[in-house]
């Protein structure tokens, strides 16, 4: 299952636009969830972080995974499997343009 995780206390919520980033981008949002496993949950489900920054018309995407267990290299791309499901059931519009920079997915 997937959920949503707060800024902590205080919290300083998810927009950014008052701040009015403009550098390394235009950043507008940051949310943070968890992704949780029967095995791995609360505490020890993984750590999603997301960031949507402003591109011209549109808007740019950054998504990434932590897992909060050592020992996660046998999970067989969990991490990379989370993120490929959430992109994928989206309502909104993704261009198949993405990048992989970093992890499970990234060609050797």
């Amino acid at each position: 299952t997937f959920e949503y995780v707060t800024g902590g206390d205080p919290n300083p919520g998810d927009d950014l636009r008052p701040y009015k980033i403009s550098q390394p981008k235009p950043f507008q949002f940051i949310v943070q969830g968890r992704h949780n496993a029967p095995q791995y949950k609360g505490e020890d489900g993984d750590i999603l972080d997301f960031n949507i920054a402003a591109l011209g018309s549109g808007s740019s995407l950054r998504m990434f995974s932590l897992s909060r267990i050592h020992g996660a290299l046998g999970d067989a791309g969990q991490n990379f499997k989370s993120l490929s499901f959430l992109l994928k059931n989206t309502q909104f519009p993704i261009s198949t343009d993405f990048t992989i920079v970093h992890g499970c997915g990234k060609a050797i």
